[in-house]
């Protein structure tokens, strides 16, 4: 018998948002910059909230400050949260950091289940690019490959990866070698070597955001911030969202149409 409490989406809500202003204190006692991003940057600006239908948080933090985090989150939050990445977990399989509710469990219906999961919120960093389009765009395919890797570990159904037969008798041999020898921990080491190389450049991306080159943006961009609403409280936002988001999603004050206007993630979630 199941006798699991399962979380509804409004409480989901309710815990991302008390974790949303934790990481803002944390970051604005230490000095760190963070912005929102992706839908919750565009929830904040259209809604002043989140998307209807949408259930996450995305933040993002240009590199230097995102991996201050990484170092100090975990001793200065309250005890309830805990950040994740492959540096404090090696099954973590993600090229970013999540930030979760420690009292409740998250499952991923399509990915390999992690047992430190739960409501989270994404941290995405930002990284400057070199000048030369060449090797943004060589340092884009790079990540995309070793990425691609990663995700034969990471998927529970490879037919999700590609139907080529060949390619998934080549992803069922390679996956012993992944798991046994945690190659993807390597691999996130790897993507964070080739992405986080340059300074101070006149572009930025958040390269392991789901947008790829889209991401890519002037660093004049993240040069100050604004403070948007969202939901109960204001947060940081670059001061060139309005730019940022027309790139990601063109008209983004126009709603997309009705069959669109769906949540993207497959997980059920329940208190520990």
């Amino acid at each position: 018998m199941d006798n699991k409490k399962y979380i509804d989406i409004d409480e989901q809500k309710k815990i991302q948002l008390e974790m949303l202003k934790e990481i803002r204190d944390i970051c604005d006692e230490a000095g760190l910059m963070y912005f929102l991003g992706g839908g919750t940057l565009l929830g904040a600006v259209r809604h002043k909230g989140y998307i209807p239908w949408d259930d996450d948080i995305d933040l993002m933090m240009p590199r230097e400050d995102y991996n201050k985090l990484l170092k100090i989150f975990n001793e200065k939050c309250n005890g309830k949260s805990k950040l994740l990445y492959y540096g404090n977990l090696k099954e973590y399989y993600y090229p970013y950091a999540k930030v979760v509710n420690t009292e409740t469990r998250l499952v991923e219906l399509d990915c390999r289940n992690l047992d430190e999961m739960g409501v989270f919120i994404d941290i995405f960093p930002i990284d400057f690019l070199p000048e030369d389009d060449k090797k943004i765009k060589k340092i884009f395919n790079k990540f995309k490959f070793l990425y691609r890797i990663i995700a034969t570990y990471q998927l529970k159904n490879l037919e999700s990866v590609t139907t080529n037969k060949f390619k998934l008798i080549l992803k069922k041999i390679t996956l012993p070698i992944l798991e046994t020898f945690k190659v993807h921990t390597r691999l996130l080491k790897k993507i964070d070597n080739v992405i986080s190389k340059y300074k101070n450049t006149s572009k930025v991306a958040c390269v392991t955001g789901k947008y790829l080159e889209k991401e890519i943006m002037p660093s004049s961009y993240i040069s100050s911030y604004v403070l948007l609403d969202f939901e109960d409280d204001k947060y940081k936002s670059p001061v060139g969202y309005d730019e940022y988001l027309t790139k990601h999603y063109g008209n983004y004050m126009q709603l997309p149409p009705k069959e669109k206007q769906i949540s993207e993630h497959n997980s059920v979630v329940y208190w520990r």
